[in-house]
């Protein structure tokens, strides 16, 4: 499956509900795994709150889940595609000479 890169500040709302924040992970995850979705999230130090790690079906799949979380109101997101390591030998070979 491709992986996906969601990085999420949250607003005034989620800083005013931080205490509410492990439910939110919960209902996120719960959520993913009704899409077929693999998600790891990792709450980091600094522009960003959170960094979240999604394995999903399709691009489609994995940007209706984040706008799905984002919706909640209390994160903006930030979403991109992220290539594991061991991918990286087949887009380096995929690069044309200039």
């Amino acid at each position: 499956m491709p992986t996906y890169l969601a990085l999420h500040r949250h607003n005034e709302g989620g800083a005013q509900t931080i205490r509410q924040l492990p439910e939110r992970v919960e209902q996120a995850t719960q959520l993913a795994h009704s899409m077929d979705c693999e998600v790891e999230y990792y709450f980091v130090n600094g522009r960003y709150d959170s960094a979240v790690v999604i394995d999903a079906p399709d691009e489609r799949t994995a940007k209706q889940l984040a706008l799905g979380v984002t919706s909640s109101g209390t994160v903006t997101t930030e979403f991109q595609r992220a290539f594991r390591e061991s991918e990286i030998g087949e887009l380096v070979e995929g690069i044309p000479e200039p």
